[in-house]
């Protein structure tokens, strides 16, 4: 059965258009994001993901502003020199090269960023977040080598699809396999740190883990429809159906919200439950092994919380025994736990 014909200089314009307003939403959370950060400085700011937040929303915008000088260039500059479809099928022109590299660029950080929540919810474990690091700098290679062909004498446009193709898919399993895997451990931490020290804190942690697989969920659908629509699109966009290129536009701006989105929502402190904001409960810390950056939900993280298996260990035993003196002096025990340096 024949595809539908959608226009490419049609789907560019509609997808520029949804970017420039997915793109004002950003500018707005953005924004937020960075006065909670700012109200937050005095209890630590942690610089690596502050730089990415910030890196990827100039990388938005750049993305946006070529696709805005695209625009202009077909509809108004050369439309009385070539038709707009022949010009936004040209996929070689400079601007639009440069404009690729952005959006690689844009999908490299915003995978970094959910591999460094992996790494720090292990403990800053380096061995637990090498293998999607790695998957992160495929990605990065072999999308600038698809796009890069197009600087060779002879492009091999197969190779450059083959490629484009391996792009995508190590995209969408790094960002599906290393969400899962962190909603794993903050569930499994959190229901040991029940049954060792009594605490209920599953009601909590619940939301931390509803708002990282929503957010997983929301980059991996749009990952997924993009490469859905990148397998059926003609290769030479003349034809065919180009519906492809809306949701092109668009996942640059995508892949900033989200990271932005859960930092916002854990500094303004979204992720408690509901009878947090009446009567404060047991607050729950967790130590890094070695070091005390601030890297909690209540400093400015991308990682709602912070586990070390081993000082768990330690401060729970540390706590049971100071229950059981508090036991024996008829006092009541206390009601608030600090497991470690960094509040989560």
């Amino acid at each position: 059965m024949a595809m539908p014909n959608f226009p490419i200089d049609e789907a560019y314009l509609i997808g520029s258009w949804l970017e420039s307003f997915f793109w004002g939403l950003y500018t707005l959370l953005f924004a937020m994001s960075m006065r909670t950060i700012y109200q937050k400085r005095k209890e630590g700011i942690n610089k690596f993901t502050t730089f990415c937040l910030v890196l990827l929303y100039l990388l938005a915008s750049g993305h946006m502003s070529l696709g805005l000088t695209r625009l202009i260039q077909g509809f108004i500059i050369y439309r009385d020199t070539i038709d707009t479809i022949t010009y936004f099928s040209s996929v070689w022109i400079r601007v639009n090269m440069a404009k690729d590299y952005l959006y690689i660029a844009t999908m490299f950080t915003g995978d970094v960023v959910v591999v460094w929540r992996l790494y720090v919810v292990w403990g800053k474990n380096m061995w637990y977040a090498l293998l999607p690091f790695l998957m992160c700098v495929s990605e990065f290679v072999v999308g600038y080598g698809a796009v890069s062909q197009w600087l060779l004498p002879h492009p091999d446009g197969p190779e450059m699809v083959r490629w484009g193709t391996a792009m995508y898919v190590i995209s969408m399993a790094t960002n599906v396999i290393v969400t899962g895997v962190i909603a794993a451990r903050i569930w499994y931490v959190s229901m040991r740190t029940q049954r060792v020290m009594g605490v209920d804190s599953s009601g909590r942690y619940n939301r931390v883990i509803l708002l990282l697989i929503e957010s997983g969920a929301l980059i991996s659908a749009t990952k997924l429809t993009e490469f859905v629509l990148y397998n059926i699109a003609p290769g030479d966009g003349v034809g065919g159906l180009n519906a492809m290129y809306i949701i092109y536009e668009i996942v640059p701006q995508m892949t900033g919200i989200v990271p932005t989105m859960i930092i916002y929502a854990v500094n303004q402190g979204y992720t408690q439950r509901d009878d947090y904001y009446t009567s404060h409960g047991t607050t729950l810390a967790f130590a890094t092994r070695s070091r005390t950056e601030p890297t909690g939900a209540t400093n400015t993280s991308l990682s709602a919380v912070v586990f070390a298996p081993s000082d768990l260990e330690v401060a729970s035993k540390n706590a049971v025994a100071e229950k059981g003196r508090a036991e024996k002096l008829s006092l009541k025990p206390s009601s608030s736990s600090s497991l470690g340096d960094e509040q989560v």
